[in-house]
């Protein structure tokens, strides 16, 4: 059998790497994820230091003095994290929170200052804010105000409300500052604030292995046991159960009854949950199921795509676009 197997961006912010070198042996200091789920997304400016007018510290430690913008890096006075991407485009939370303002009314092209928004707050004491969304009419507010979300749960839509000059979404992390009783914008990236650096989207995998890569052979009406794995190139742990659970379920279409339904299945959709307790960023988790053969004698193919449960499916094509040959034998 062959799978179109599909190389995961090696990084997802692109432009970090010039901090190959000098951040090799420095560990994330905290559990954020970049809010989104697109791989590709790649960021266009950060932080500013520096907030003189005409001076620019990046999160590398280097210094501009003409006021001009570096793209890639930063621009003058800005205080958060810009990442362009088409209009619509999924937004994630970033760490768990409780959301504690949100605005949808502007629309997409409205002049002001920062348009749509969402606001959470963190267990830390640290805020994020989702700028620039679109409205709630188009469907770019996902959360209500006092409701709790978890980490990689959609909560709007990207656009171009407030001052914005191309769509893309505006990340800022703000801190508490006792000196002047407001929050203050601070740098996840200089911080390495992200749970893997220089930081991944919250669900992502590529396929590994299967116990078989070729095609299925089942007995009409036996059951055979398959395992496959994947590689967690995400930013969160996946999880057996509690927050944080990944499934393998039936996919194109999602979550469709599957005629080779085992006794083990969860559900008719959902074979099972990944085998171990926890899998972390970089590890390999293991999906374990049975397979039945049903159907009458035939060539048959099910396809199947990971899901954080209740949350997001994730990107079949860097899945490797993961399908089963399956042969039911008299």
């Amino acid at each position: 059998m062959k799978r179109l197997v599909r190389r995961a961006a090696a990084s997802v912010l692109l432009q970090l790497a010039v901090l190959a070198v000098s951040s090799s042996s420095v560990l994330a200091t905290d559990d954020y994820t970049l809010p989104f789920y697109d791989p590709a997304v790649t960021m266009s400016y950060g932080v500013d230091r520096d907030r003189a007018l005409n001076r620019q510290l990046d999160w590398t430690g280097q210094v501009w003095n003409d006021g001009q913008p570096h793209w890639g890096r930063v621009y003058d006075q800005h205080t958060g994290v810009d990442y362009p991407m088409a209009v619509g485009s999924a937004v994630a939370a970033a760490r768990d929170g409780t959301v504690v303002d949100v605005e949808g009314g502007y629309g997409t092209t409205q002049f002001g200052s920062f348009g749509n928004f969402v606001r959470l707050k963190h267990a830390d004491g640290r805020h994020t804010l989702y700028y620039h969304l679109s409205s709630s009419a188009d469907g770019g507010i996902g959360v209500a105000e006092g409701a709790a979300v978890v980490a990689g749960q959609f909560v709007g839509r990207s656009g171009c409300s407030g001052l914005c000059y191309g769509a893309h979404l505006h990340f800022e992390m703000l801190v508490w500052s006792s000196t002047s009783r407001t929050y203050k914008p601070v740098d996840p990236l200089a911080e390495r604030r992200w749970t893997t650096w220089p930081g991944r989207v919250p669900f992502d995998a590529t396929y590994v292995r299967e116990s078989n890569g070729g095609t299925e052979f089942i007995r009409h009406g036996w059951t055979i046991t398959h395992w496959v794995e994947f590689r967690n190139t995400g930013g969160r742990t996946w999880r057996s159960s509690g927050s944080g659970r990944t499934a393998l379920g039936t996919w194109n279409p999602g979550s469709h009854p599957s005629p080779f339904r085992a006794s083990d299945w969860l559900y008719s959709f959902l074979p099972t949950f990944v085998d171990a307790a926890s899998v972390a960023p970089n590890g390999v988790g293991r999906f374990t199921f049975g397979l039945k053969g049903s159907p009458e004698p035939g060539s048959y193919s099910e396809t199947f795509n990971l899901q954080a449960y209740g949350l997001r499916w994730f990107d079949h094509k860097r899945l490797g676009s993961y399908y089963i040959p399956i042969a039911v034998t008299q």
